[in-house]
């Protein structure tokens, strides 16, 4: 029992030191460190800044003066102005 006892003591000893204040040079050095931000050296672009900075730019004259190409307005209405299929005849069961 007594053996239980002083093992729980020396644990809760060495708890308590792992949230004890550090020595005074230690935490002057954090106290510095944390107005500035020290993890973010080489800031990468993100998402879609990313993708407009990579794309391709119109450098030459005639891309700069190029029109955007003329879409039609419903590609589907060919396919929908024709029946996808249609009944021939009724079938016997």
């Amino acid at each position: 029992m007594l053996r239980a006892v002083l093992l729980l003591l020396v644990c809760a000893l060495s708890g308590v030191a792992a949230f004890s204040a550090p020595a005074c040079g230690a935490v002057q050095r954090r106290a510095v460190s944390a107005s500035a931000v020290t993890m973010a050296h080489h800031v990468q672009k993100k998402a879609t800044k990313k993708h407009n900075d990579r794309r391709p730019k119109k450098l030459s004259k005639a891309d700069r003066n190029r029109t955007p190409p003329s879409f039609a307005v419903n590609p589907l209405a060919a396919l929908q102005s024709e029946p996808f299929f249609t009944i021939t005849a009724k079938a016997s069961a």
